[in-house]
């Protein structure tokens, strides 16, 4: 193409590139073009009409030229095509594709953005292909509708690549079951079987009969499960000079603390989670006894019927776990089961490193998510078991510098989707008992 004829295209292209970015920026946001906005249009509109005007002329002229042109006195070899070999530039195999500062990367980038155009030949090296942009730079908003807002790739040199972490659940005695989640949304079949009053197996039961009696048929009922996959989310800047100074360890110290941050913020859900956009918690299951406080009992008080009674509510006693708050601990270590006139301690302290200790012969584990003394909950006894919980996507890192720029800061994201609760959608009642079951007791506010 001639030179002139190329430089009237490309900023044809750029002002059509103007326009477009105008008409899409009110379509995104579902309205029509401001009085400003549409003045800008018609400018642009006109301004094309003339250069393609002007192009059109140029390239008559020129077609003139070249057919009163002469013919050339060497015809070119055709048998033996000629091969021309082009040389990259130097700094395709650069990881920093020949940007040696950030700002200078950011400055191109922003420079394309405002013209409408790539000039710097380094930006389209940047995903190794002159035709194909992967993201953005200087934008918090990334898309693939245009390249200002998404053609750019930050060069491999400025930006780590993400980090991976799978979250320790800690020690607290929480040993929940975990499902394989594919999917966002994962959906489990379960028996309706916690009426035990005639049937055992959700509805199914049988009899004696004689040879020539007949019987009546039973079948089972069914119910759903499901688990969600949330977002749970926590975001951290730090400064570029903490940064320079300290690369390595403050990076690490940031993962570690939001490490440990997720894991607390989880095991809290699975306690009180609401089931809205977060775990369905113990607490706001229909699964959950509540033991009430004895008669007369003084309020901010723990006695030994207490404990004996959410003992006697719980399903399948012998994989439950204590929890309580750390107040409750005076209380508890210092009870006593009445044997005769005198009695023994229902505690044990552990004798062994690295083991908890127990109480009514199940470990016990103190917990901050507990009620503190004479609230609900200030003692939970759990078969943690019998809840469902899913990770979908692990705890992921992310870092930009793009999002806090101007004030020389990166910003790091943690992310992780994941969901959880009971899989009992109700206590279970016994066969010869008033009294319900569950694997999930609490004692009730004593005030």
């Amino acid at each position: 193409m001639n030179p002139s004829v190329k430089k009237l295209t490309d900023k044809r292209d750029a002002i059509k590139a103007s326009m477009r970015s105008l008409v899409e920026l009110a379509e995104r946001e579902d309205r029509d073009l401001t009085d400003q906005e549409q003045e800008s249009f018609d400018a642009y509109k006109a301004e094309v009409s003339e250069l393609e005007t002007r192009i059109g002329r140029l390239e008559s002229v020129l077609a003139d030229a070249s057919a009163n042109a002469k013919p050339p006195e060497r015809a070119l070899d055709l048998q033996e095509p000629t091969r021309i070999k082009v040389k990259e530039p130097d700094f395709v195999s650069d990881p920093n594709k020949g940007f040696k500062t950030h700002t200078e990367f950011l400055m191109a980038a922003m420079n394309a953005a405002r013209r409408g155009q790539v000039s710097d030949p380094r930006l389209h090296y940047l995903s190794g292909s002159r035709t194909k942009f992967l993201a953005t730079a200087g934008s918090d908003e990334q898309g693939t509708y245009s390249d200002p807002y998404g053609g750019f790739l930050v060069p491999a040199g400025f930006a780590p690549n993400m980090l991976s972490l799978q979250a320790d659940m800690g020690d607290q005695g929480i040993a929940t079951t975990r499902v394989v989640m594919n999917s966002p949304v994962v959906t489990f079949n379960a028996r309706v079987d916690k009426d035990h009053t005639s049937s055992v197996s959700g509805g199914l039961t049988v009899s004696r009969r004689s040879e020539t009696q007949s019987q009546s048929a039973t079948r089972m009922s069914f119910e759903q499960v499901t688990l969600r996959a949330d977002s749970l989310y926590g975001l951290a800047y730090a400064t570029e000079e903490l940064l320079a100074d300290s690369p390595q360890s403050f990076v690490s110290m940031l993962e570690q603390g939001f490490n440990d941050q997720f894991v607390w913020h989880l095991i809290g859900e699975r306690i009180e989670g609401t089931g809205v956009g977060e775990y369905m918690g113990i607490n706001n299951s229909g699964a959950l006894i509540s033991v009430t406080k004895e008669t007369g009992q003084s309020a901010d008080t723990i006695v030994y019927n207490n404990v004996i009674k959410m003992r006697s509510r719980c399903w399948n006693y012998g994989r439950a776990v204590w929890h309580y708050n750390q107040d409750c601990l005076p209380t508890l270590m210092q009870m006593t089961i009445p044997v005769g006139t005198s009695g023994v301690l229902a505690w044990q302290t552990s004798a062994r490193e690295g083991e908890p200790d127990m109480f009514l012969g199940r470990p016990a584990y103190p917990c901050e998510h507990c009620g503190t003394v004479g609230d609900a909950g200030d003692i939970l006894l759990c078969v943690w078991s019998e809840f469902l919980e899913g990770i979908y996507q692990p705890m992921q890192m992310a870092e930009s510098i793009h999002v806090r720029f101007v004030e020389n800061e990166r910003a790091f994201r943690f992310t992780m989707r994941c969901g959880g609760a009971p899989w009992w959608r109700s206590a279970l009642t016994p066969k010869k008992s008033s009294n319900t079951l569950s694997p999930f007791v609490r004692l009730a506010a004593r005030a």
